[in-house]
């Protein structure tokens, strides 16, 4: 934590606690109704992953500044896989222009360097004019995009006997692993056991066919919508309807659980797994934009 005067506070934490999830929250939905765009903050996924307060940071992965005690500007780091960090944030509509988004954003590419990641990657709404006028400030380079998309209103659907979904076991992970490397071209060194990740919200399934693995997909739940993602079919079992039965069954686990509404998201380029979606009713919310920093 680092004083810059008398008004003025910098916080770097290695995971937000409820007070930072309410004051970033504040300043999203501000943000939100002044500018219409969205920022991929992952909050309650954030949230999930508090820890007890240590004296030692091992990592920083959330940079706070304060103004009068207003959260003036906020940004963040998160690895989902693959070593990729991925790094976004916001400044408060009455603060910008000062150089804050510009400091915050340092101290965060300084952070994901010393970590060494293997790709660093800028996010920002492809409608936000001024998130890519940032981008292009700091010489990123696009990469790519992402189709952010969400389902209003799940319907009622019966349990299908094509596709079965079983909770993956910790046993699974190297199957888990396996798969990502195929669909995703992750091949991270540290196995990730989802018997862990459920503790924080998060259940990976395996979809089988008759006994036999055929593909997976991941569920997180927060207090009113759930988030889908992770999801692929094996290439030996493609064409076969098994990817929209695995999507049908994971939408009848989430009504189940008293869940009305879903989202997901999926690579601009992926036609085929765009068609899935909006054939189960899903409707394009939001393009995310992403920038290679060199």
């Amino acid at each position: 934590m680092e004083n810059i005067n008398s008004n003025k506070l910098l916080v770097l934490k290695e995971y937000i606690y409820e007070k930072d999830y309410e004051d970033i929250k504040q300043l999203e939905n501000l943000c939100y109704e002044k500018d219409n765009v969205n920022v991929k903050l992952e909050l309650d996924f954030r949230r999930y992953f508090n820890r007890k307060e240590r004296e030692v940071i091992e990592n920083i992965n959330e940079f706070l500044y304060y103004i009068d005690n207003v959260l003036a500007g906020y940004i963040s780091i998160s690895c989902f896989g693959g070593n990729i960090a991925e790094v976004t944030g916001l400044v408060h509509p009455e603060y910008r222009r000062k150089g804050i988004f510009k400091k915050l954003c340092g101290l965060a590419l300084d952070e994901c360097r010393k970590r060494d990641f293997s790709k660093i990657l800028l996010l920002t709404d492809d409608k936000s004019a001024s998130g890519k006028e940032f981008v292009k400030s700091t010489g990123a380079e696009y990469d790519f995009s992402e189709h952010g998309m969400k389902l209003k209103e799940i319907p009622d659907i019966e349990s299908n006997k094509i596709i079965v979904l079983r909770k993956a076991l910790n046993s699974d992970a190297e199957e888990i692993a396996r798969q990502n490397t195929i669909y995703f071209g992750d091949s991270r060194s540290e196995l990730i056991f989802p018997e862990e990740e459920e503790k924080n919200g998060m259940t990976t399934y395996l979809a089988e066919r008759e006994g036999k693995v055929v593909g997976k997909l991941k569920i997180e739940i927060n207090e009113a919508s759930a988030f889908i993602s992770g999801v692929g079919i094996l290439p030996e079992y493609r064409s076969r309807g098994y990817g929209k039965e695995a999507l049908k069954e994971a939408l009848r686990i989430i009504k189940e659980k008293g869940i009305n509404e879903a989202a997901l998201d999926v690579a601009a380029g992926n036609k085929n797994a765009l068609k899935l979606y909006k054939g189960c009713g899903f409707e394009e919310e939001d393009v995310m934009n992403y920038y290679e920093v060199k």
